[in-house]
């Protein structure tokens, strides 16, 4: 979850909502974004966007809105603020990135291809939808780059470095892992073929009420989590499903 919360704010909206599957045994992660418009019946609200399930029930909210409709258990959550994102980014020394297109957010200007990021840099790229293709899509799969590039470092940590890291970084993460289970997950991983698929829920723009909401392609979106279910690529829709 990625938060829009600042110091002194009221309720804030999650407008990040990213579902992980983590599979140590096959070094396997697949990151599918969920759009913070997404139209879900939220109990005891109605219609509603997915982001809103963070402001009336806080993360546990949001799992349980999310959890239903993937349609799969959560094990874990982790919740991310903006500045926090700053804070791990600048932890690592700073992030490899592949920017997508050239662009320019706010003073801050983007050009495409490899290129690293510090933390101010990594928030601009990962929080931009004006000037990028696709709207908040394009954001997304921002989102999802980013998420990524921060797994690569903290993996190609020396691994007598590794439990520092993790802990400076957990202290800048909101999550029911503890520490020492974030260390040891990591440890699985370290020598391994990372392999990453990123995906996002197959959606189209709706408008009802006079309201703008991002709908979902249920038959797709259901394909989807069950490659996803199955360790599959979660784009490719010409794979076979156990």
């Amino acid at each position: 979850l990625g938060s829009d919360a600042r110091e002194g704010d009221g309720a804030s909206r999650a407008d990040v909502t990213m579902l992980c599957r983590i599979d140590p045994d096959t070094a396997t992660v697949d990151l599918v974004s969920i759009p913070r418009d997404t139209m879900v019946e939220i109990d005891g609200y109605g219609t509603q966007k997915i982001n809103a399930a963070y402001s009336f029930g806080g993360a546990a909210g949001a799992v349980e809105t999310v959890s239903q409709f993937a349609g799969v258990d959560i094990s874990h959550y982790a919740e991310v603020h903006f500045e926090e994102l700053e804070s791990v980014v600048d932890e690592l020394g700073g992030i490899w990135v592949n920017v997508p297109e050239a662009f320019q957010a706010g003073n801050i200007s983007f050009d495409a291809g490899e290129q690293k990021l510090n933390g101010e840099q990594a928030l601009a790229f990962a929080r931009e939808r004006h000037n990028v293709s696709g709207g908040d899509f394009g954001r997304a799969q921002a989102q999802r780059i980013i998420v990524q590039a921060i797994i690569k470092q903290v993996l190609n940590t020396p691994p007598a470095e590794l439990p520092s890291i993790v802990g400076k970084l957990a202290s800048s993460v909101s999550t029911d892992y503890s520490v020492t289970d974030l260390v040891s997950l990591a440890q699985t991983f370290q020598g391994k073929s990372l392999v990453m698929y990123s995906a996002v829920c197959p959606s189209y723009s709706l408008s009802r009420d006079g309201v703008s909401y991002v709908a979902t392609m249920f038959d797709e979106w259901r394909a989807m989590m069950q490659r996803v279910d199955a360790g599959l690529d979660p784009s490719d829709t010409e794979a076979s499903i156990p």
